[in-house]
């Protein structure tokens, strides 16, 4: 068996259920130990939550939360030890007890990199950063399996990993299919994701407001913006605020919109090198982005020109919209969808097949 530790709910989290899927149609049992900070869920065979209440993106508040989930991720992988042989640690958050286990019990660990800890979380304190990275080069060098999800991520690590793969934010969706409901008599943005500063949605929902007859905002999800965004929605009817969904909801939702908010503002390092799941779900739905200039990400999206880029400003996001066209969104949605058709529609089932599940099955 197999156990993830995830510091979410994972409801949703599309990374973490690429995983599940494959573990499932392989049937290959595992367990998941979750954070369940709203105390929305109930556990089941499968997965154990530990049920602390906490907001997200609270940083230094949470910690004692922090340490709390990491006793009880400790308490459940004791209990369970003689079931599973391989843990899959999803970041930082959960690595500690991971590498605890194999030193006393020998386990095996897939250590999976979502974001760089030091640049995600803004630690500019000297001491606390390196220390940070003494335990980050520690975890690199102790795990069998290190993932991150873009090759240029490779530049953030401390050190060489003993084994390293990259598994990009790419949907695996080819058993799905989202129907367009046509075209809308204003442009439609979407933004499904966590609600946190520097993510340019406090901007977005002022363009909304200010221009109520030209631009209509779906928005779904979670996070320390929640009372803005919902705000927002109550007092612009053209804000429509959908709340937490599950992914393929949310991806119903980036489907039926003429684009994509996937912006990473510069501000936070990890921003540089941000590996959105909408640039891929954008591509898979043919619908384009609209991302930062100056990321790896805004990069891509200039080079295959399958969506565009804008400054950090709220000037330059107002610019950008009164110049824009439905035949130009148009045009950037097809190159979108071939890009996905031609480079990325079997990668995921590739990895599964190719790296994740034999490894497993070795050990």
């Amino acid at each position: 068996m197999i156990v993830l530790l995830r510091s979410t709910d994972g409801n949703p989290d599309s990374r973490l259920e690429k995983y599940v899927k494959a573990l499932e149609l392989a049937n290959y049992p595992y367990m998941e130990f979750c954070w369940d900070r709203k105390g929305k869920f109930e556990n089941t065979d499968n997965i154990l939550y530990y049920k602390e209440k906490a907001l997200y993106g609270n940083g230094w508040k949470n910690l004692r939360r922090l340490l709390g989930f990491n006793v009880f991720l400790i308490k459940q992988l004791l209990k369970y030890r003689k079931k599973y042989s391989i843990i899959h640690a999803c970041d930082f958050d959960t690595i500690l007890p991971a590498i605890l286990m194999k030193l006393f019990f020998r386990k095996k660990i897939v250590y999976d990199i979502f974001d760089w800890y030091v640049d995600s979380r803004e630690i500019k304190i000297s001491f606390v950063r390196y220390f940070i990275l003494l335990i980050e080069f520690i975890n690199l060098k102790i795990s069998d399996v290190t993932v991150i999800c873009e090759e240029e991520r490779i530049k953030q690590l401390c050190t060489v990993p003993r084994k390293l793969w990259v598994l990009p934010n790419i949907p695996n969706l080819d058993y799905m299919l989202y129907k367009k409901l046509g075209k809308h008599a204003q442009i439609n943005i979407s933004y499904v994701g966590v609600f946190v500063k520097h993510r340019g949605i406090e901007k977005i929902l002022k363009l909304v407001m200010d221009n109520p007859s030209k631009y209509k905002l779906d928005i779904a999800g979670f996070g320390e913006l929640e009372p803005l965004v919902s705000s927002a929605a109550k007092s612009c009817p053209n804000i429509i605020y959908h709340g937490s969904v599950k992914y393929t909801d949310g991806l119903g939702i980036m489907a039926n919109s003429d684009i994509i908010l996937a912006i990473y503002e510069k501000t936070i390092p990890n921003h540089i090198y941000a590996a959105p799941n909408k640039y891929y779900e954008g591509l898979c739905l043919g619908v384009p982005i609209l991302t930062t200039v100056g990321t790896y990400v805004g990069t891509k999206t200039e080079v295959k020109s399958t969506g565009f880029v804008v400054g950090e400003t709220y000037k330059e996001l107002d610019d950008f919209f009164k110049t824009i066209t439905t035949q130009v969104l148009e045009q950037k949605g097809k190159n979108a969808l071939e890009e996905w058709n031609t480079k990325y529609k079997s990668y995921v089932n590739c990895f599964m097949r190719e790296k994740y599940l034999p490894f497993i099955y070795r050990n």
